[in-house]
Protein backbone atom coordinates (compact mmCIF):
# COMPACT_ATOMS: atom_id res chain seq x y z
CA UNK A 1 0.00 0.00 0.00
CA UNK A 2 3.09 2.25 0.36
CA UNK A 3 4.43 1.61 -2.76
CA UNK A 4 7.12 -0.06 -1.27
CA UNK A 5 6.74 -4.20 -1.55
CA UNK A 6 10.13 -5.66 -2.58
CA UNK A 7 10.30 -7.49 0.45
CA UNK A 8 9.97 -10.96 1.70
CA UNK A 9 6.74 -11.13 3.48
CA UNK A 10 6.26 -12.76 6.96
CA UNK A 11 5.21 -15.92 8.69
CA UNK A 12 1.67 -15.17 10.33
CA UNK A 13 0.49 -16.96 13.67
CA UNK A 14 -2.63 -15.89 15.77
CA UNK A 15 -2.60 -16.39 19.73
CA UNK A 16 -4.96 -15.67 22.18
CA UNK A 17 -3.76 -12.55 24.00
CA UNK A 18 -1.73 -9.27 23.53
CA UNK A 19 1.78 -9.72 24.75
CA UNK A 20 2.78 -6.60 26.68
CA UNK A 21 5.71 -4.88 26.20
CA UNK A 22 8.43 -4.19 28.51
CA UNK A 23 10.20 -0.75 29.64
CA UNK A 24 9.08 2.36 30.62
CA UNK A 25 7.13 4.95 28.31
CA UNK A 26 8.44 7.66 27.01
CA UNK A 27 5.31 9.38 25.46
CA UNK A 28 6.42 12.60 25.04
CA UNK A 29 9.47 12.37 23.79
CA UNK A 30 8.48 9.57 21.37
CA UNK A 31 5.36 11.77 19.93
CA UNK A 32 7.72 14.77 19.53
CA UNK A 33 10.01 12.41 17.59
CA UNK A 34 7.57 10.59 15.01
CA UNK A 35 6.57 14.22 14.12
CA UNK A 36 10.20 15.09 13.22
CA UNK A 37 10.56 11.91 11.37
CA UNK A 38 7.53 12.05 9.68
CA UNK A 39 8.06 15.42 8.24
CA UNK A 40 12.15 14.56 7.36
CA UNK A 41 10.18 11.52 5.66
CA UNK A 42 7.85 13.15 4.07
CA UNK A 43 10.20 15.04 2.20
CA UNK A 44 12.26 12.71 1.47
CA UNK A 45 9.65 10.85 -0.38
CA UNK A 46 9.18 14.10 -2.77
CA UNK A 47 12.60 14.59 -3.41
CA UNK A 48 12.43 11.35 -4.65
CA UNK A 49 9.93 11.64 -7.34
CA UNK A 50 11.44 13.39 -9.66
CA UNK A 51 13.11 11.39 -12.38
CA UNK A 52 16.64 12.11 -14.12
CA UNK A 53 16.26 13.18 -17.34
CA UNK A 54 19.26 12.01 -18.95
CA UNK A 55 22.71 10.29 -19.02
CA UNK A 56 25.46 11.16 -15.57
CA UNK A 57 28.26 13.11 -17.35
CA UNK A 58 31.29 10.51 -17.24
CA UNK A 59 34.62 9.87 -18.65
CA UNK A 60 33.84 6.92 -21.08
CA UNK A 61 29.93 7.60 -22.30
CA UNK A 62 28.46 4.60 -24.06
CA UNK A 63 30.88 2.02 -22.01
CA UNK A 64 28.01 -0.01 -20.71
CA UNK A 65 25.70 -2.33 -23.61
CA UNK A 66 24.07 -5.19 -23.95
CA UNK A 67 21.53 -4.50 -21.27
CA UNK A 68 18.69 -6.97 -20.28
CA UNK A 69 16.12 -6.96 -17.29
CA UNK A 70 14.92 -10.27 -15.34
CA UNK A 71 11.87 -10.47 -13.27
CA UNK A 72 13.24 -12.14 -9.80
CA UNK A 73 10.16 -12.95 -8.61
CA UNK A 74 9.70 -15.43 -11.39
CA UNK A 75 7.61 -15.39 -14.82
CA UNK A 76 4.56 -13.50 -15.53
CA UNK A 77 4.73 -9.48 -16.01
CA UNK A 78 6.45 -7.26 -14.23
CA UNK A 79 4.43 -5.70 -10.95
CA UNK A 80 4.86 -2.96 -9.40
CA UNK A 81 7.51 -2.56 -6.62
CA UNK A 82 8.64 -5.78 -7.45
CA UNK A 83 12.45 -6.51 -7.61
CA UNK A 84 13.50 -6.66 -11.57
CA UNK A 85 17.52 -7.53 -11.79
CA UNK A 86 19.08 -5.90 -14.40
CA UNK A 87 22.68 -7.32 -16.17
CA UNK A 88 24.61 -5.43 -18.77
CA UNK A 89 28.48 -5.27 -20.15
CA UNK A 90 31.27 -3.16 -20.19
CA UNK A 91 34.28 -1.82 -21.36
CA UNK A 92 36.87 0.80 -21.03
CA UNK A 93 39.67 1.60 -23.69
CA UNK A 94 43.82 0.88 -22.82
CA UNK A 95 44.88 3.98 -20.85
CA UNK A 96 41.73 4.50 -18.70
CA UNK A 97 43.52 5.86 -15.33
CA UNK A 98 41.98 5.76 -11.54
CA UNK A 99 39.03 8.18 -11.21
CA UNK A 100 37.86 8.25 -14.52
CA UNK A 101 34.14 6.95 -14.75
CA UNK A 102 31.33 5.18 -16.77
CA UNK A 103 27.67 4.92 -16.16
CA UNK A 104 24.41 4.91 -17.35
CA UNK A 105 20.67 6.33 -16.43
CA UNK A 106 17.85 3.77 -15.46
CA UNK A 107 14.70 4.87 -17.17
CA UNK A 108 11.80 6.49 -15.54
CA UNK A 109 10.13 3.18 -14.20
CA UNK A 110 12.88 2.01 -11.81
CA UNK A 111 14.35 3.36 -8.67
CA UNK A 112 17.50 1.55 -7.09
CA UNK A 113 16.82 -1.02 -4.38
CA UNK A 114 18.80 -0.78 -1.03
CA UNK A 115 21.84 1.54 -0.22
CA UNK A 116 22.75 1.52 -3.70
CA UNK A 117 26.54 1.07 -3.76
CA UNK A 118 28.06 -1.67 -5.54
CA UNK A 119 31.79 -3.30 -6.83
CA UNK A 120 33.31 -4.48 -9.68
CA UNK A 121 36.00 -6.96 -9.02
CA UNK A 122 38.78 -8.76 -10.95
CA UNK A 123 37.92 -12.41 -9.65
CA UNK A 124 41.39 -13.65 -10.53
CA UNK A 125 43.03 -10.96 -8.15
CA UNK A 126 40.32 -10.04 -6.05
CA UNK A 127 41.13 -6.20 -7.15
CA UNK A 128 37.99 -3.98 -7.17
CA UNK A 129 38.19 -2.27 -10.98
CA UNK A 130 35.48 0.02 -10.48
CA UNK A 131 33.15 1.40 -7.61
CA UNK A 132 29.35 1.53 -8.96
CA UNK A 133 26.90 4.35 -6.93
CA UNK A 134 23.25 4.55 -7.62
CA UNK A 135 21.36 7.74 -7.09
CA UNK A 136 18.15 7.90 -5.39
CA UNK A 137 14.96 8.85 -7.10
CA UNK A 138 13.01 7.23 -10.12
CA UNK A 139 15.21 6.67 -13.16
CA UNK A 140 18.11 7.03 -11.20
CA UNK A 141 22.01 7.50 -12.72
CA UNK A 142 24.81 4.89 -11.95
CA UNK A 143 27.98 6.25 -11.98
CA UNK A 144 31.14 3.76 -11.87
CA UNK A 145 34.85 5.21 -10.85
CA UNK A 146 37.73 3.41 -12.09
CA UNK A 147 40.69 2.70 -9.52
CA UNK A 148 44.47 1.97 -9.98
CA UNK A 149 43.56 -1.69 -10.50
CA UNK A 150 42.66 -0.52 -14.31
CA UNK A 151 46.47 1.53 -14.66
CA UNK A 152 48.49 -0.25 -17.25
CA UNK A 153 46.13 -3.07 -18.60
CA UNK A 154 44.45 -3.30 -21.91
CA UNK A 155 41.72 -5.49 -23.09
CA UNK A 156 39.30 -3.24 -19.79
CA UNK A 157 35.83 -4.70 -19.61
CA UNK A 158 33.39 -7.26 -17.86
CA UNK A 159 29.81 -7.49 -16.71
CA UNK A 160 27.61 -6.34 -14.09
CA UNK A 161 24.55 -7.11 -12.38
CA UNK A 162 21.85 -4.86 -10.67
CA UNK A 163 18.98 -5.41 -8.42
CA UNK A 164 16.28 -2.19 -9.64
CA UNK A 165 12.67 -1.57 -8.41
CA UNK A 166 9.89 -1.45 -10.54
CA UNK A 167 8.09 2.15 -9.09
CA UNK A 168 5.83 3.05 -11.49
CA UNK A 169 3.53 1.06 -13.83
CA UNK A 170 3.78 1.60 -17.85
CA UNK A 171 1.72 -0.86 -20.02
CA UNK A 172 4.55 -0.50 -23.07
CA UNK A 173 6.63 -3.53 -22.95
CA UNK A 174 10.02 -1.58 -23.62
CA UNK A 175 11.94 0.67 -21.04
CA UNK A 176 14.61 2.88 -21.95
CA UNK A 177 18.21 2.80 -20.73
CA UNK A 178 20.45 6.11 -21.47
CA UNK A 179 23.97 5.27 -21.74
CA UNK A 180 25.08 8.22 -22.41
CA UNK A 181 25.95 8.39 -26.64
CA UNK A 182 23.09 5.89 -27.68
CA UNK A 183 19.46 4.94 -25.80
CA UNK A 184 19.18 0.88 -25.48
CA UNK A 185 15.75 0.01 -25.69
CA UNK A 186 15.04 -3.47 -23.24
CA UNK A 187 12.04 -5.75 -23.48
CA UNK A 188 10.27 -5.80 -20.34
CA UNK A 189 10.11 -9.19 -18.54
CA UNK A 190 7.07 -10.63 -19.86
CA UNK A 191 4.14 -9.17 -21.35
CA UNK A 192 1.72 -6.41 -20.16
CA UNK A 193 4.71 -3.85 -18.71
CA UNK A 194 4.80 -3.07 -15.44
CA UNK A 195 1.17 -3.60 -14.03
CA UNK A 196 -0.28 -2.24 -10.78
CA UNK A 197 0.08 -4.44 -7.77
CA UNK A 198 -3.24 -6.71 -6.71
CA UNK A 199 -5.49 -4.22 -5.24
CA UNK A 200 -7.46 -7.46 -3.28
CA UNK A 201 -7.00 -6.48 0.73
CA UNK A 202 -5.07 -8.97 2.67
CA UNK A 203 -7.08 -10.43 5.37
CA UNK A 204 -4.93 -11.01 7.81
CA UNK A 205 -2.11 -8.45 9.43
CA UNK A 206 0.76 -9.00 7.75
CA UNK A 207 4.48 -7.59 8.24
CA UNK A 208 7.95 -6.64 5.91
CA UNK A 209 11.26 -5.37 5.91
CA UNK A 210 14.19 -4.27 4.13
CA UNK A 211 17.23 -2.04 3.75
CA UNK A 212 16.16 1.79 2.40
CA UNK A 213 18.80 4.25 0.44
CA UNK A 214 20.62 4.94 3.53
CA UNK A 215 23.55 3.03 5.14
CA UNK A 216 22.25 0.78 8.29
CA UNK A 217 18.75 2.17 7.99
CA UNK A 218 16.07 -0.59 7.80
CA UNK A 219 12.18 0.47 7.36
CA UNK A 220 9.31 -2.28 8.63
CA UNK A 221 5.53 -2.02 7.25
CA UNK A 222 2.99 -3.38 9.54
CA UNK A 223 -0.05 -4.09 7.84
CA UNK A 224 -3.92 -3.48 9.30
CA UNK A 225 -6.54 -5.00 7.31
CA UNK A 226 -9.72 -3.05 7.77
CA UNK A 227 -11.86 -5.84 9.68
CA UNK A 228 -8.83 -5.28 12.56
CA UNK A 229 -9.80 -1.66 12.61
CA UNK A 230 -12.54 -2.17 15.93
CA UNK A 231 -14.24 1.19 16.41
CA UNK A 232 -11.87 3.81 14.74
CA UNK A 233 -8.90 1.86 17.07
CA UNK A 234 -6.47 -1.24 17.11
CA UNK A 235 -3.02 -1.49 18.93
CA UNK A 236 0.55 -3.06 17.96
CA UNK A 237 2.94 -4.17 19.86
CA UNK A 238 6.49 -4.88 17.87
CA UNK A 239 9.62 -6.35 20.02
CA UNK A 240 13.46 -6.56 17.87
CA UNK A 241 14.14 -10.30 17.83
CA UNK A 242 17.04 -11.28 20.11
CA UNK A 243 20.29 -13.65 18.76
CA UNK A 244 20.04 -11.54 15.20
CA UNK A 245 22.46 -8.69 14.12
CA UNK A 246 22.23 -5.78 16.49
CA UNK A 247 19.54 -2.72 15.81
CA UNK A 248 17.54 0.09 17.66
CA UNK A 249 14.48 2.08 16.75
CA UNK A 250 14.57 5.31 15.76
CA UNK A 251 11.23 6.67 17.03
CA UNK A 252 10.13 7.89 13.18
CA UNK A 253 6.94 6.60 12.43
CA UNK A 254 3.92 7.19 10.16
CA UNK A 255 0.22 5.80 9.59
CA UNK A 256 -0.60 5.45 6.34
CA UNK A 257 -4.38 5.03 5.06
CA UNK A 258 -6.12 3.81 2.03
CA UNK A 259 -9.73 2.83 0.72
CA UNK A 260 -11.37 -0.19 0.70
CA UNK A 261 -14.32 -0.99 -1.35
CA UNK A 262 -15.63 -5.02 -1.96
CA UNK A 263 -12.28 -6.13 -0.69
CA UNK A 264 -10.26 -4.14 -2.73
CA UNK A 265 -7.97 -1.51 -1.88
CA UNK A 266 -8.98 1.48 -4.03
CA UNK A 267 -7.65 5.34 -4.56
CA UNK A 268 -4.30 7.07 -3.34
CA UNK A 269 -2.88 6.04 0.17
CA UNK A 270 -2.95 8.87 2.51
CA UNK A 271 -1.13 9.54 5.49
CA UNK A 272 -2.85 9.95 9.01
CA UNK A 273 -2.28 13.09 11.18
CA UNK A 274 -0.18 12.23 14.25
CA UNK A 275 -3.12 13.31 16.37
CA UNK A 276 -4.42 10.08 15.97
CA UNK A 277 -2.02 7.69 17.40
CA UNK A 278 0.60 7.29 20.40
CA UNK A 279 3.77 5.63 20.37
CA UNK A 280 5.55 4.40 23.71
CA UNK A 281 9.36 3.72 22.73
CA UNK A 282 11.10 1.90 25.44
CA UNK A 283 13.99 3.28 26.95
CA UNK A 284 16.47 0.67 25.29
CA UNK A 285 15.02 1.33 22.04
CA UNK A 286 14.27 -2.43 21.48
CA UNK A 287 10.58 -2.29 21.46
CA UNK A 288 7.63 0.22 21.34
CA UNK A 289 3.82 -0.06 22.15
CA UNK A 290 1.65 1.85 19.21
CA UNK A 291 -2.12 2.52 19.78
CA UNK A 292 -4.33 4.33 17.29
CA UNK A 293 -8.12 5.56 18.10
CA UNK A 294 -10.80 8.37 16.39
CA UNK A 295 -10.27 6.86 12.91
CA UNK A 296 -13.43 5.65 10.54
CA UNK A 297 -15.27 2.79 12.01
CA UNK A 298 -14.42 1.04 8.59
CA UNK A 299 -13.54 1.34 4.97
CA UNK A 300 -10.18 1.74 5.57
CA UNK A 301 -7.15 -0.38 5.58
CA UNK A 302 -3.69 0.79 7.35
CA UNK A 303 0.18 0.51 7.36
CA UNK A 304 2.28 1.46 10.05
CA UNK A 305 5.98 2.46 8.22
CA UNK A 306 8.49 2.81 10.90
CA UNK A 307 12.55 2.57 10.64
CA UNK A 308 15.48 0.61 12.59
CA UNK A 309 19.14 1.46 12.59
CA UNK A 310 21.53 -0.92 12.89
CA UNK A 311 24.49 -0.95 15.67
CA UNK A 312 27.23 -1.45 13.21
CA UNK A 313 28.57 -1.76 9.82
CA UNK A 314 26.37 -3.61 7.78
CA UNK A 315 27.41 -6.54 5.39
CA UNK A 316 26.12 -9.39 3.01
CA UNK A 317 24.87 -11.91 5.15
CA UNK A 318 23.24 -10.02 8.30
CA UNK A 319 20.13 -10.85 9.61
CA UNK A 320 17.53 -8.16 11.32
CA UNK A 321 14.38 -9.04 12.41
CA UNK A 322 11.26 -8.13 15.00
CA UNK A 323 7.81 -8.98 15.12
CA UNK A 324 4.64 -7.79 16.29
CA UNK A 325 0.73 -8.27 17.68
CA UNK A 326 -1.69 -6.38 15.88
CA UNK A 327 -4.63 -6.58 18.66
CA UNK A 328 -4.55 -10.36 19.51
CA UNK A 329 -2.73 -11.67 16.02
CA UNK A 330 1.01 -11.97 15.85
CA UNK A 331 3.37 -12.00 12.57
CA UNK A 332 7.24 -11.41 12.33
CA UNK A 333 9.62 -10.66 9.72
CA UNK A 334 13.40 -10.67 8.97
CA UNK A 335 15.76 -9.87 6.29
CA UNK A 336 18.58 -10.42 5.33
CA UNK A 337 21.32 -8.37 3.91
CA UNK A 338 22.16 -9.68 0.82
CA UNK A 339 24.09 -7.92 -2.25
CA UNK A 340 22.32 -5.62 -4.93
CA UNK A 341 24.71 -5.13 -7.48
CA UNK A 342 28.05 -6.42 -8.27
CA UNK A 343 30.42 -7.20 -11.29
CA UNK A 344 33.37 -8.50 -12.57
CA UNK A 345 36.15 -6.94 -14.68
CA UNK A 346 39.73 -7.93 -15.74
CA UNK A 347 42.24 -6.61 -18.29
CA UNK A 348 45.41 -7.78 -19.83
CA UNK A 349 48.78 -6.14 -18.93
CA UNK A 350 51.96 -7.01 -21.02
CA UNK A 351 55.48 -6.76 -20.82
CA UNK A 352 58.91 -7.35 -22.56
CA UNK A 353 62.29 -7.36 -22.04
CA UNK A 354 65.33 -5.17 -23.73
CA UNK A 355 68.41 -6.84 -24.12
CA UNK A 356 71.69 -5.10 -24.65
CA UNK A 357 75.37 -6.60 -26.62
CA UNK A 358 78.49 -6.03 -24.61
CA UNK A 359 81.43 -7.79 -25.81
CA UNK A 360 84.95 -7.44 -23.62
CA UNK A 361 88.08 -9.83 -24.27
CA UNK A 362 91.30 -9.20 -25.84
CA UNK A 363 89.61 -9.28 -29.20
CA UNK A 364 86.98 -7.23 -28.96
CA UNK A 365 87.95 -4.29 -30.72
CA UNK A 366 87.72 -6.51 -33.74
CA UNK A 367 84.21 -7.90 -33.07
CA UNK A 368 82.54 -4.61 -32.50
CA UNK A 369 80.90 -3.97 -35.88
CA UNK A 370 79.09 -7.28 -35.69
CA UNK A 371 75.94 -8.48 -35.40
CA UNK A 372 74.76 -10.69 -33.62
CA UNK A 373 71.45 -13.16 -33.24
CA UNK A 374 68.88 -13.76 -30.52
CA UNK A 375 66.34 -16.02 -30.61
CA UNK A 376 63.32 -16.12 -27.56
CA UNK A 377 60.30 -17.98 -26.90
CA UNK A 378 57.38 -17.31 -24.29
CA UNK A 379 57.40 -20.79 -22.15
CA UNK A 380 54.24 -23.18 -22.70
CA UNK A 381 53.25 -20.87 -26.09
CA UNK A 382 52.82 -22.21 -28.99
CA UNK A 383 54.00 -19.46 -30.93
CA UNK A 384 57.27 -19.85 -32.86
CA UNK A 385 59.72 -18.70 -31.37
CA UNK A 386 61.32 -15.33 -32.87
CA UNK A 387 64.45 -13.63 -33.37
CA UNK A 388 65.75 -10.45 -33.20
CA UNK A 389 69.27 -8.51 -34.20
CA UNK A 390 70.90 -7.11 -31.33
CA UNK A 391 74.23 -4.49 -32.55
CA UNK A 392 76.72 -3.96 -30.11
CA UNK A 393 75.73 -1.30 -27.40
CA UNK A 394 72.27 -1.09 -28.62
CA UNK A 395 69.41 -2.23 -26.58
CA UNK A 396 66.92 -4.09 -28.59
CA UNK A 397 62.98 -4.54 -26.98
CA UNK A 398 61.73 -7.71 -27.79
CA UNK A 399 57.92 -8.63 -28.68
CA UNK A 400 55.60 -8.15 -25.87
CA UNK A 401 53.46 -10.97 -23.82
CA UNK A 402 51.05 -10.95 -20.98
CA UNK A 403 52.29 -10.07 -17.82
CA UNK A 404 53.54 -13.44 -16.22
CA UNK A 405 55.16 -14.25 -18.98
CA UNK A 406 58.72 -16.38 -18.84
CA UNK A 407 60.62 -15.63 -21.84
CA UNK A 408 63.42 -18.24 -22.43
CA UNK A 409 66.30 -16.27 -24.04
CA UNK A 410 69.48 -17.96 -26.25
CA UNK A 411 72.22 -16.62 -28.59
CA UNK A 412 72.49 -18.56 -31.77
CA UNK A 413 74.80 -17.86 -34.95
CA UNK A 414 77.74 -16.63 -33.83
CA UNK A 415 79.26 -14.50 -36.33
CA UNK A 416 83.19 -15.72 -37.91
CA UNK A 417 85.28 -13.22 -37.13
CA UNK A 418 89.16 -13.26 -38.71
CA UNK A 419 91.41 -13.84 -35.05
CA UNK A 420 88.40 -14.82 -33.01
CA UNK A 421 87.61 -17.26 -31.08
CA UNK A 422 84.93 -16.74 -28.97
CA UNK A 423 84.17 -18.07 -25.41
CA UNK A 424 80.87 -18.71 -23.14
CA UNK A 425 78.44 -15.74 -23.72
CA UNK A 426 76.00 -14.87 -20.86
CA UNK A 427 72.61 -13.55 -20.24
CA UNK A 428 72.51 -10.76 -17.07
CA UNK A 429 69.83 -9.26 -15.06
CA UNK A 430 67.09 -8.65 -12.49
CA UNK A 431 65.64 -12.45 -12.24
CA UNK A 432 67.63 -14.16 -15.26
CA UNK A 433 68.18 -17.69 -14.88
CA UNK A 434 70.96 -20.04 -16.55
CA UNK A 435 68.47 -22.77 -17.28
CA UNK A 436 71.92 -24.88 -18.19
CA UNK A 437 70.83 -26.36 -21.52
CA UNK A 438 72.42 -23.04 -23.26
CA UNK A 439 69.35 -21.12 -22.68
CA UNK A 440 68.25 -18.47 -20.09
CA UNK A 441 64.92 -17.63 -18.23
CA UNK A 442 63.44 -14.50 -17.18
CA UNK A 443 59.69 -13.39 -16.11
CA UNK A 444 59.69 -9.65 -15.43
CA UNK A 445 57.61 -8.82 -12.96
CA UNK A 446 55.93 -5.39 -14.13
CA UNK A 447 54.96 -3.82 -17.27
CA UNK A 448 57.42 -2.08 -17.23
CA UNK A 449 59.81 -4.79 -18.34
CA UNK A 450 63.22 -5.99 -17.48
CA UNK A 451 66.60 -4.74 -18.90
CA UNK A 452 69.11 -7.41 -20.22
CA UNK A 453 72.85 -7.74 -21.12
CA UNK A 454 74.24 -10.44 -23.13
CA UNK A 455 77.95 -10.62 -23.26
CA UNK A 456 80.81 -12.42 -25.27
CA UNK A 457 84.25 -12.72 -24.99
CA UNK A 458 86.03 -12.24 -27.78
CA UNK A 459 89.57 -14.35 -27.30
CA UNK A 460 92.53 -14.20 -30.23
CA UNK A 461 92.67 -16.89 -32.44
CA UNK A 462 95.38 -19.29 -31.65
CA UNK A 463 98.67 -19.64 -33.88
CA UNK A 464 98.69 -22.67 -35.85
CA UNK A 465 102.16 -24.22 -37.53
CA UNK A 466 101.83 -25.23 -40.61
CA UNK A 467 102.56 -29.03 -40.98
CA UNK A 468 105.19 -29.43 -43.60
CA UNK A 469 103.40 -31.60 -46.32
CA UNK A 470 106.13 -34.79 -46.72
CA UNK A 471 108.09 -35.97 -49.70
CA UNK A 472 106.38 -38.69 -51.38
CA UNK A 473 108.49 -41.87 -51.43
CA UNK A 474 108.69 -42.77 -55.16
CA UNK A 475 107.40 -46.36 -55.63
CA UNK A 476 110.51 -48.18 -57.42
CA UNK A 477 110.11 -49.46 -60.62
CA UNK A 478 110.54 -53.36 -60.81
CA UNK A 479 113.92 -53.93 -63.41
CA UNK A 480 112.09 -56.73 -65.34
CA UNK A 481 113.60 -59.97 -65.24
CA UNK A 482 114.31 -61.11 -68.73
CA UNK A 483 112.99 -64.09 -70.55
CA UNK A 484 116.10 -66.19 -71.37
CA UNK A 485 116.16 -68.04 -75.20
CA UNK A 486 116.22 -71.34 -74.81
CA UNK A 487 119.50 -72.70 -76.21
CA UNK A 488 118.98 -74.95 -79.23
CA UNK A 489 119.83 -78.30 -77.58
CA UNK A 490 122.68 -80.11 -78.56
CA UNK A 491 123.13 -83.91 -79.90
CA UNK A 492 125.78 -85.26 -77.61
CA UNK A 493 128.51 -87.26 -80.00
CA UNK A 494 129.21 -90.16 -78.54
CA UNK A 495 132.62 -90.97 -77.66
CA UNK A 496 134.47 -94.31 -79.14
CA UNK A 497 136.67 -95.51 -76.33
CA UNK A 498 139.98 -95.63 -79.07
CA UNK A 499 142.24 -98.03 -79.50
CA UNK A 500 145.85 -97.89 -77.73
CA UNK A 501 148.06 -97.04 -81.08
CA UNK A 502 151.58 -96.65 -80.95
CA UNK A 503 152.96 -92.94 -80.50
CA UNK A 504 153.71 -91.17 -83.56
CA UNK A 505 155.14 -88.09 -84.33
CA UNK A 506 152.84 -85.43 -84.67
CA UNK A 507 152.19 -84.15 -88.12
CA UNK A 508 151.94 -80.49 -88.05
CA UNK A 509 148.61 -79.35 -89.11
CA UNK A 510 148.40 -77.57 -92.70
CA UNK A 511 147.30 -73.64 -92.62
CA UNK A 512 143.88 -73.24 -93.77
CA UNK A 513 143.50 -72.79 -97.39
CA UNK A 514 142.30 -69.59 -98.64
CA UNK A 515 138.68 -70.54 -100.07
CA UNK A 516 138.88 -73.64 -98.29
CA UNK A 517 136.43 -75.06 -97.04
CA UNK A 518 135.58 -74.54 -92.68
CA UNK A 519 135.67 -77.02 -90.45
CA UNK A 520 132.37 -78.09 -89.01
CA UNK A 521 130.96 -80.36 -86.77
CA UNK A 522 132.10 -81.52 -83.22
CA UNK A 523 135.07 -83.27 -84.05
CA UNK A 524 136.42 -80.44 -86.07
CA UNK A 525 135.63 -77.89 -82.71
CA UNK A 526 137.39 -80.24 -80.63
CA UNK A 527 140.65 -80.53 -82.29
CA UNK A 528 140.52 -76.52 -82.68
CA UNK A 529 140.43 -76.14 -79.02
CA UNK A 530 143.17 -78.65 -78.13
CA UNK A 531 145.31 -77.25 -80.68
CA UNK A 532 144.97 -73.48 -78.97
CA UNK A 533 145.17 -74.95 -75.48
CA UNK A 534 148.91 -76.36 -76.47
CA UNK A 535 149.86 -73.19 -78.54
CA UNK A 536 149.37 -71.09 -75.31
CA UNK A 537 150.97 -73.10 -72.73
CA UNK A 538 153.91 -73.87 -75.42
CA UNK A 539 154.34 -69.74 -75.94
CA UNK A 540 154.47 -69.34 -72.14
CA UNK A 541 157.16 -72.27 -71.79
CA UNK A 542 159.29 -70.77 -74.19
CA UNK A 543 158.56 -66.82 -72.80
CA UNK A 544 159.53 -68.32 -69.61
CA UNK A 545 163.22 -70.36 -70.87
CA UNK A 546 164.29 -66.96 -72.55
CA UNK A 547 163.74 -64.76 -69.80
CA UNK A 548 165.68 -66.90 -67.54
CA UNK A 549 168.48 -67.44 -70.06
CA UNK A 550 168.68 -63.31 -70.02
CA UNK A 551 169.02 -63.21 -66.22
CA UNK A 552 171.94 -65.60 -66.46
CA UNK A 553 173.55 -63.61 -68.76
CA UNK A 554 173.40 -60.87 -66.65
CA UNK A 555 175.19 -62.17 -63.86
CA UNK A 556 177.34 -63.09 -66.14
Amino acid sequence: MTGERGFVRARRTRIDEARSAGGAKTRGRGIAAIIVGMVMTFAGFLGSAVPATAAPTVTYPGAIGSVSLENENGGGPLVQWQTVRITGEWTVPAGAQAGETFGMTLPAEFSRQSAGEFTITDPETGLVMANCVVAAGDGPDIVCTLTEAVEGLEEVGGSFWMEARASQTTTSETVEFDLGDTVEIVDLPGDGGVVPEDPAEQEEPYKYGGETETDGLLKWVIGIPSSYVVDGSFTITDTLDAGLTGHHYTGDVKLIQRAVEDGALVGDSSEVDASAYEIDLADDGRSFEFAASGLPAGGFAYELVYFTQADGPVGEGDVFGNHAIVNTFETSATHTVVESGGGDGSGVAYTTFSITKEVTGPQADAALDATYTVQYSVKGSDAPAATMTVPVGQSVHSERAPLGSTFVIEEIDLPEIKGVTWGEWTIGGDGVVDVGDGTYEVTPETTAGVELTLTNIANPAPLVTPTPTPTPTPTPIPTPTPTPTPATPMTPTPVTTPTPTATATPTPTPAPVAGGLALTGGESGAAFLTLAFALIVGGGLAAGIAAKRRSSAGRR
